[in-house]
């Protein structure tokens, strides 16, 4: 099988690779013959998962792995980690993300603001920093950027407020970077993972309200080394757009616009399928939303009080 992603011999930087599937890719990446540095703000746990890639790969092959501790959703620390690594990355992994699910209107500004933190500056930044540094080079070569989004990019729902509109702007950015920097030989990734076990599932977990419980229904979340082979194994084989099960592969397929193809033909099928019924499905979603609020005794919000013209005047 031809190799669109070949990480023998290259160089890769792994943001949020503390733990989850960020760590899971560092630990195989070493394994393939790649030196890796990881990054993320936790400096302990960054020489935790250090160890266990040199546990279970070794150092026969004279790659290396190391890492940076620095709050990448601040420009100047993304600026700061480029500056150490001392290199221009051939690969670029932006994988922090945190989700905290919860109704909007019960969310604090705190809550509100690390979401926009974590899950939307962190790539932004470092990508741009990153893009400055690999743009430069002389002689392009074939080089990646991979950004991990959600499958909430494609279908939002009640409870991850926080969470999904910043993955879906990592999806645009994605496919804006996806032209700029093509002439670079530097080709932009987008993965929309499906539920993952992970430290910050088992986190997301203990907050997630009812109501976004029932219209996700029962899932089975699979292991970030499970989720790394598909992934990996999907870039390998070229593909810019990666969903990690059959779901996630459905939604993208019914919102696919200008995006790169997945099994096209298969894409445009299902999309004119899901077309017809999904209507259908809304109106479900929609009654399961109403019978919540229902049973929780909460005032619906097709029938809260909305700011009178007078007080919208002031507000102005």
């Amino acid at each position: 099988m031809f190799d669109n992603f070949d990480v023998t011999n290259k160089k890769a930087i792994i943001t949020g690779a503390s733990q989850g599937v960020g760590a899971e890719f560092a630990k195989l990446l070493y394994g393939k013959g790649c030196s890796v540095v990881i990054v993320a703000r936790t400096e302990s746990l960054l020489k935790q998962v250090v160890k266990d890639a040199i546990d279970i790969h070794g150092t026969e092959k004279g790659n290396t792995i190391s890492y940076v501790a620095a709050d990448i959703s601040k420009y100047d620390q993304c600026e700061r980690v480029l500056e150490e690594v001392g290199f221009s990355p051939d690969i670029v992994f932006c994988c922090a993300g945190s989700s905290i699910p919860g109704l909007f209107l019960e969310l604090d500004e705190k809550t509100l603001s690390s979401g926009i933190d974590i899950n939307y500056k962190t790539a932004l930044y470092f990508s741009h920093v990153a893009l400055k540094v690999m743009t430069k080079v002389e002689k392009p070569y074939k080089r990646h950027l991979v950004f991990f989004s959600s499958v909430l990019a494609f279908y939002s729902f009640i409870g991850y407020g926080q969470y999904a509109p910043m993955k879906a702007a990592l999806r645009s950015l994605s496919d804006i970077l996806r032209q700029e920097v093509s002439i670079h030989n530097i080709k932009v990734e987008c993965i929309f993972p499906g539920n993952t076990l992970s430290e910050g599932f088992l986190e997301e977990e203990k907050s997630k309200p009812e109501i976004t419980r029932i219209i996700e229904g029962p899932s089975s979340p699979i292991s970030t080394e499970q989720c790394c082979k598909i992934i990996y194994n999907a870039l390998q084989s070229g593909y810019q757009y990666v969903t990690t099960d059959f779901i996630g592969y459905v939604l993208m397929s019914a919102s696919l616009g200008g995006s790169p193809r997945y099994y096209g033909v298969i894409q445009v099928i299902i999309s004119f399928l899901f077309s017809i019924f999904a209507p259908i499905a809304s109106m479900f979603v929609n009654k399961q939303i109403r019978d919540y609020f229902k049973k929780q005794s909460r005032i619906s919000p097709s029938s809260s009080s909305s700011p009178s013209p007078e007080r919208e005047q002031k507000d102005k």
